[in-house]
């Protein structure tokens, strides 16, 4: 008996010992999977890519993120893309909007329902004809007033806690002159040059018609507006026209009006058996640089633009470096060694997506370029765009005006683009592209 007593406490140790340990083996069976795997219908089973800040990143999401962002820059397909840079790019801007949402909730910043509401009828009012059919694009795609409201007011308050880290940017007298005197010609100037109008018709009766019309005195807008071109079967024809200047008359089709009298139209000009072009040089342009004092607001506003990119940059960075990120699945964003000879040129397919909260207009992308080495801004953030706080629709315009603002819940599905001219197909149009 001794002896079993003794040797009993061993026994339920033992016990104690196989009972934690079914129970970690129990718990662990149902964790969740952080590695690829299979149903047994062959689909690919959801698993944890990653971790942010201790919340599980589905592979799900990961990929409904990526379809938008696809979609975004109107990629259809991901064939020959980097995609392991572009899942990392994907990441980032997810752990970018995860730690803007901790700023907001640390900084205590709220906006109320009634603030929300008062930027949303603003934007309907200013975007829309009516409120009623502002509520009936909601509606249209699925969007509930709760959600656009709520999603809104996280959208403002984001924009505060952007504001509040970048600051005021303030630009010299000096920065402005400097920025002025290296852009004036490129951006503020204007070479001589002429307004263009082309036209082209599938047969020489109808380029006759045209061309009767104008030298009868009648405009070309005028023309075109009307109903008089009914019966004509038109290729192409410019409703404005397209400023060129006078260095593009010197080559190609171009130069057999070179020549030509500002307000007479050219003589029919064959391009093809079934293509007759006339072009109308509408007016005539000398060349000219705006002074400082007429741009000065414009160099201001590009200098602002482009310091603010800057600075929203540095923060985006900082904020992404102190999220706490745990990758489990390495190989979905390992990208392959490549060698260099044969390196594919994703820039050439697609523009490097990164989790900006801004992006410049063009013309602060040639002020960057012209005074500082500073990287481009990169590309819009979903729900993170720093405009004025009162702005409802701050994220990323779909390709329709007719959606409010990118609602990240409840995206809509994106419109059909609307019809636009004619593009050109003939050798007068394609050097006016050209020129």
């Amino acid at each position: 008996m001794n002896f079993l007593r003794k040797q009993m406490k061993w026994v339920m140790a033992i016990i104690v010992v196989a009972f934690l340990l079914s129970t970690f083996l129990m718990y662990e069976g149902r964790s969740t999977r952080r590695t690829p795997g299979r149903n047994p219908d062959g689909s690919m089973s959801d698993y944890e890519v990653a971790t942010i800040n201790g919340r599980s990143l589905m592979r799900s999401e990961l990929e409904r993120r990526l379809s938008d962002y696809l979609n975004n820059y109107r990629t259809r397909s991901a064939e020959s893309l980097d995609m392991p840079a572009i899942y990392k790019d994907v990441l980032d801007q997810i752990v970018l909007e995860a730690q803007l949402a901790k700023e907001v909730e640390e900084k205590g910043i709220r906006v109320s329902d009634a603030e929300a509401d008062r930027a949303i009828k603003e934007y309907a009012d200013r975007n829309y004809p009516t409120r009623e059919m502002f509520y009936q694009v909601l509606a249209n795609n699925g969007i509930k007033m709760e959600d656009y409201r709520r999603l809104q007011a996280r959208q403002m308050a984001t924009n505060r806690v952007v504001r509040e880290a970048i600051g005021e940017v303030v630009i010299s007298e000096d920065e402005a002159v400097q920025f002025y005197n290296i852009m004036k010609t490129r951006r503020y100037g204007r070479p001589e040059g002429f307004n263009l109008h082309v036209a082209n018709f599938r047969t020489s009766d109808d380029a006759a018609f045209f061309r009767s019309k104008l030298l009868a005195g009648e405009k070309w807008t005028d023309i075109v507006s009307s109903d008089a071109l009914a019966s004509c079967d038109i290729v192409n024809i410019s409703s404005n026209p397209i400023f060129l200047p006078a260095t593009s008359f010197m080559f190609g089709r171009l130069s057999e009006v070179e020549s030509l009298d500002v307000g007479l139209p050219s003589e029919i000009m064959v391009m093809a058996s079934d293509d007759y072009a006339i072009v109308l040089k509408d007016e005539h342009f000398d060349a000219e640089t705006k002074p400082y004092d007429e741009v000065s607001d414009d160099v201001r506003t590009t200098l602002i633009q482009q310091e603010e990119n800057r600075r929203i940059t540095d923060y985006q960075n900082r904020l992404i470096s102190k999220a706490q990120v745990v990758i489990n699945d390495t190989e979905l964003f390992a990208r392959p060694v490549v060698h260099e000879d044969n390196a594919p040129a994703v820039e050439d397919v697609i523009p490097e997506l990164s989790p900006a909260l801004t992006s410049a207009e063009p013309e602060a992308e040639e002020a960057s370029e012209a005074v500082s080495a500073e990287p481009e801004a990169p590309a819009v953030v979903e729900e993170t765009k720093p405009v004025e706080t009162e702005a409802p629709a701050t994220t990323e315009t779909p390709a329709t005006t007719e959606i409010p603002a990118a609602v990240e819940e409840a995206k809509p599905a994106e419109a059909e683009a609307p019809a636009t001219e004619t593009p050109a197909t003939t050798e007068i149009q394609a050097a006016v592209e050209e020129a």
